[in-house]
């Protein structure tokens, strides 16, 4: 039988189900009014009909990510989450910390030994998982040689000739081989485990009011941001888990695993049955644990670090992988068995790749509908233009209220001085870059079928650079879509060119903004930024 003990969130006296049922009523609540409000400034015609219903359906699903930043932001100040309680450790548990690598060439002794060093409890082991080609022994050999000369006795070394399953595989066979362990701490190998993480961790996982909990997610920090690009990730980063992550917790009692920088019961763990071929395995690790009763928590007072794309270039590459790992994670929205809050997350992590396509979609429907060659195909209540659709009251501060709660939502956990430097800088990085994603994210996708199942390694070297030609390669087809666009805009329909103008930036300045954001951040600026 599932538990629903809750934990404990401050202001909020409901079960945790009724808390997600409350939020996500409100955010539908939300989204039906946007609807019926812009789909009443539009004049339906029997001409006119499917481009509006289209239309509207896209604004709809879109707003549906209004609403729910809207409705977080005007709780996030409300939201104080009570660190779960931690027990004195006694007996120490058996536990092994693992690093699942592949391939990795780049300060893994460093990373390793860092977190060893600080992290060296008693009964608790490292053991290095490697699924990397041969021609990576010996060199990963040599680092577990020098580790096993500074810890004897506690560093360990695995590796699969035949690497089934990818990461997912190889900590299932190290499972299924070491039942011995009680706890595993899992870290990808760009991580690093800061000293007396691991402890923390054990002492929130023997607390009994835990018991119910399979897997302790920490707080990711990124270190190595020695890029303007990488200083933007670090600066997303944060926000993304203060303003998301803390919120799901408090709000569901849950959240998602992020596959890494976990401590997880390896009972638990190791009763998961996952299918086959997967790319990602982390929204499948949550929604089946809590199909047997157990939840994943967010642990926002437990820090680790992790090392993140120095490249735009590289965040791209990274990005096709998540998306085609995430969307493998669809089905789960329809398990049986899962809290409302978990069949949410599962669909949450989806619905943002899709938005993408969506929004891309949409924005192409609009120019269509809007332009002299399909005659005006969706009519509105008609003033005088604005924003590239009319000056209709309900329409145009549905796109006002829409673009002010995208842009400035993060406005909440502003703080100090240093959070206002932050949100300043990811607000311009995210605007001229990162919307090139609403190009990209529907090649992506579209891309899938054709594209081989497999993850690479993100490049660990923080201190890489491109070339402005290599740049100009790979993003080059956003550049020639923006120009394509604004001179759609400029000649078809000229006044749809100011709701269009975000994207459009975003795509023709994004190689020369991509090669820049690839250069070191000089160190008078590293103080401000």
């Amino acid at each position: 039988m599932r538990s629903m003990r809750a934990i404990p969130t401050g202001r909020f006296p409901l079960s945790p189900e009724g808390r997600t049922a409350l939020f996500l009523g409100a955010v539908a609540l939300l989204t039906g009014l946007a609807v019926w409000l812009v789909s009443s400034a539009i004049v339906w015609t029997e001409e006119s009909r499917l481009f509006g219903i289209l239309w509207v359906a896209g604004f709809g699903f879109l707003f549906f990510y209004v609403a729910f930043l809207f409705i977080l932001s005007v709780l996030r100040p409300f939201l104080k989450e009570t660190a779960l309680k931690g027990s004195h450790v006694k007996e120490f548990p058996k536990t092994a910390i693992v690093y699942p690598v592949r391939n990795e060439s780049h300060g893994l002794f460093e990373r390793i030994e860092y977190s060893f060093s600080g992290n060296k409890l008693p009964d608790t082991d490292l053991w290095i998982l490697s699924d990397s080609s041969e021609e990576f022994e010996s060199f990963e050999r040599e680092i577990v040689e020098r580790l096993q000369a500074i810890y004897p006795g506690r560093i360990f070394y695995r590796r699969r000739e035949v690497p089934l399953e990818r990461k997912q595989g190889n900590i299932a066979e190290f499972m299924g081989s070491h039942p011995e362990y009680v706890y595993l701490y899992i870290c990808d190998a760009d991580g690093m485990i800061p000293k007396g993480t691991l402890l923390k961790l054990l002492r929130k996982a023997e607390h009994p009011e835990n018991k119910n909990v399979a897997i302790f997610q920490a707080f990711i920090r990124i270190a190595h941001a020695s890029s303007w690009y990488a200083r933007f990730e670090k600066i997303g980063t944060n926000f993304a888990q203060r303003f998301n992550f803390v919120s799901f917790q408090t709000i569901f009692g849950r959240t998602i695993s992020f596959g890494h920088h976990q401590l997880a019961r390896a009972g638990h763990l190791s009763s998961i049955k996952l299918p086959k071929g997967l790319l990602s395995h982390d929204n499948w690790d949550t929604v089946l644990l809590d199909q047997m009763g157990y939840r994943v928590v967010f642990c926002a007072d437990v820090h680790a670090y992790d090392e993140a794309p120095s490249t735009y270039l590289e965040a791209r590459a990274r990005a096709r992988r998540w998306a085609q790992g995430t969307l493998q994670g669809i089905p789960l929205i329809f398990m049986p068995r899962v809290s409302l809050a978990s069949r949410f997350l599962a669909f949450f992590g989806a619905y943002l790749y899709v938005a993408d396509v969506v929004f891309f979609l949409w924005l192409i429907l609009g120019l269509l509908a809007h332009s002299c060659l399909a005659g005006e195909l969706i009519h509105f209540e008609i003033d005088a233009i604005w924003l590239g659709a009319c000056t209709n009251s309900k329409l145009k501060w549905a796109l006002l209220f829409s673009i002010a709660v995208v842009y400035f939502h993060k406005i909440c956990l502003l703080k100090s001085l240093k959070d206002i430097k932050d949100f300043l800088y990811e607000l311009v990085v995210s605007t001229i870059l990162t919307l090139n994603n609403v190009f990209y994210t529907p090649l992506d996708i579209s891309s899938i079928p054709l594209r081989k199942l497999h993850w690479k390694p993100m490049a660990k070297n923080p201190f890489a650079q491109v070339d402005f030609q290599n740049t100009a390669k790979v993003l080059w087809p956003g550049t020639a879509a923006g120009l394509a666009g604004l001179y759609f805009c400029l000649f078809l329909t000229p006044y749809f060119i100011w709701q269009a103008t975000p994207l459009l930036i975003s795509l023709i300045l994004s190689i020369p903004v991509a090669y820049w954001t690839a250069r070191a951040v000089p160190e008078r600026f590293k103080a401000w930024i």
